[in-house]
């Protein structure tokens, strides 16, 4: 790494804060997101939406190839100079209109699939954005490889606001219809590119020494290659369900799915993307990478697989509740799911560990034995029907598990009890979850009570039960984190009342005597 960089004076303590501002950012995205709708479908109707979504189908395809995984590999680069970022630039912006330029010549393929033809003209003027997106590529990349995700996160926020709330809704009062959709995409992407040029000022004059751009493009090629096989692996039971159940007996798979997976897969991945560029920081130093590994991957287990077993206990509260009572059938399927989800995002930091230590090839091979696998097993289940479906996803997530254990433990010398021993905090904390709401949802059942009142009352054990293991029994592995939260949890000024900071000052006492094996203060 360069002198010119940015290096932060502890790389737990930029990850503990950059987690903070990404799962801010998401946070208040996602709130955003909601009114935006909400305004939206009072303005426009239901057509219009629906042209948007069948043109994003379309889109989604070329963006796999758009970048190329060049941000990838520019925040990935162990040494980066100023060619590598002119390089990345030049790359990134011809690659946005090669691939802009190739969707509008095969826009009209788009009516082989949908008998509408105003998609054409949308994924024609919506191809733009592959090119509005590249210009900020190395920008966004440069932020990330740097750990800045607190300024990141409020150009984020500020480019949606300015955006959606500005362009996409003056439009859509002016009776713009579908064009003010668009025309929010497009100016969300052009802002946050500008925005985060303003942030860096990289270079932007072109390079055309093709030695800086082999690296660059062999290593985000094959990014590209897995992000195109992972969309496929997790689209494929969809896919199958649409083609042989038909869109009914999908609604129910899909929602059942989603009800689970957002929430779980928010928590995992605001971690995830703080993880990329701090493991790449730390690619070629193993003890350093091992540690972080576990602890990482120890921390989602240890929220992950709770909220799991918490959902498929509570899943008919939840489901009766958030659906209604007509979806009663996606119950058993959560409760299948909740399998599947739970060794799906404990995996996460062992595929980002292959990214940021360039272990692509065997990532690729990983994933085509997966959908290998997947599709063997749908046609072994599918005579079950959807809950055939849901076991398939299930057991090959479990296998899957096992693939990306092999591959770490060959990379970062773990040995296998190392690598077993990340899920047992998280599955002692899910029967202790599973358990508790298990009986109180026995004790309510004689009361009749509504599914609002007996979720919260099962929400609310499972939470106060979880806390209490983490606080009381925290894995050695995360000990070292939370103690850097504490120190951050001290800088507030409504924090700094004498009782409170001396209860954090014994419980870093109890974390740190943990965490070394000394004899354990009470806290």
């Amino acid at each position: 790494m360069s002198a010119t960089e940015q290096q932060s004076p502890s790389l737990v303590s930029s990850a503990l804060r950059g987690i903070q501002w990404t799962t801010a950012a998401a946070v208040t995205t996602a709130l955003l997101q909601v009114g935006y709708t909400a305004v939206m479908a009072r303005l426009l109707p239901p057509a219009a939406f629906g042209l948007v979504a069948l043109a994003g189908v379309v889109l989604r395809f070329g963006g796999y190839f758009a970048e190329m995984g060049l941000g990838h590999a520019l925040v990935q680069k162990p040494e980066l100079t100023e060619k590598d970022v002119r390089a990345t630039f030049t790359a990134a912006c011809l690659l946005g209109l090669g691939v802009a330029g190739l969707t509008w010549v095969l826009a009209p393929l788009a009516t082989l699939f949908w008998r509408e033809a105003a998609v054409v003209q949308l994924v024609r003027v919506m191809a733009l954005g592959f090119v509005l997106t590249s210009l900020g590529t190395t920008g966004t990349s440069l932020l990330r490889r740097r750990m800045q995700f607190d300024t990141l996160a409020k150009l984020e926020v500020l480019a949606y606001v300015l955006a959606y709330g500005g362009v996409g809704v003056t439009l859509a009062l002016s009776g713009a219809g579908v064009w003010s959709l668009v025309a929010a995409s497009m100016a969300q992407q052009g802002l946050l590119s500008a925005a985060t040029y303003a942030a860096t000022r990289h270079a932007l004059r072109p390079l055309w020494e093709r030695a800086h751009y082999a690296p660059l493009l062999r290593y985000g090629s094959r990014v590209s290659v897995i992000s195109f096989l992972e969309f496929i692996n997790s689209n494929l039971d969809t896919l199958l369900i649409g083609r042989l159940l038909g869109s009914a007996l999908l609604g129910i798979y899909n929602r059942a799915f989603m009800l689970l997976f957002l929430p779980a897969y928010f928590l995992a991945n605001s971690i995830a993307r703080v993880a990329f560029p701090a493991f790449s920081q730390i690619q070629a130093q193993l003890e350093r990478l091992r540690s972080y590994y576990l602890a990482s991957t120890t921390l989602v287990a240890t929220l992950v697989f709770p909220l799991c077993a918490g959902v498929a206990v509570a899943a008919p509260s939840l489901v009766r509740m958030l659906l209604g009572p007509q979806w009663d059938a996606a119950v058993p399927v959560l409760r299948i799911l909740c399998i599947a989800i739970g060794f799906n995002l404990t995996t996460l930091f062992a595929g980002v560990v292959a990214d940021a230590r360039a272990n692509l090839q065997q990532k690729v091979w990983l994933n085509l034995q997966y959908l290998t696998l997947l599709a063997v097993l749908f046609v072994l289940l599918r005579g079950y029907g959807l809950l055939g479906i849901a076991a398939a996803v299930s057991i090959g997530e479990a296998v899957r598990a096992g693939m990306y254990m092999r591959l770490t433990r060959a990379d970062l010398g773990l040995t296998v009890p190392q690598l077993l021993r990340v899920y047992v905090p998280g599955l002692g904390a899910a029967a202790a979850v599973g358990g508790s709401i298990l009986l109180v949802s026995w004790a309510l059942a004689a009361y009749q009570l509504p599914a609002l009142v007996a979720l919260l009352v099962q929400m609310s054990t499972g939470a106060v039960v979880l806390l209490t293991v983490l606080l009381r029994w925290p894995p050695v592995e995360v000990c070292p984190a939370l103690t850097k939260l504490l120190t951050l949890l001290r800088r507030p000024v409504f924090l700094r009342s004498g009782w409170l900071l001396t209860s954090l000052d014994r419980y870093e006492q109890f974390l740190l005597a943990r965490q070394f094996g000394a004899a354990v203060p009470a806290f």
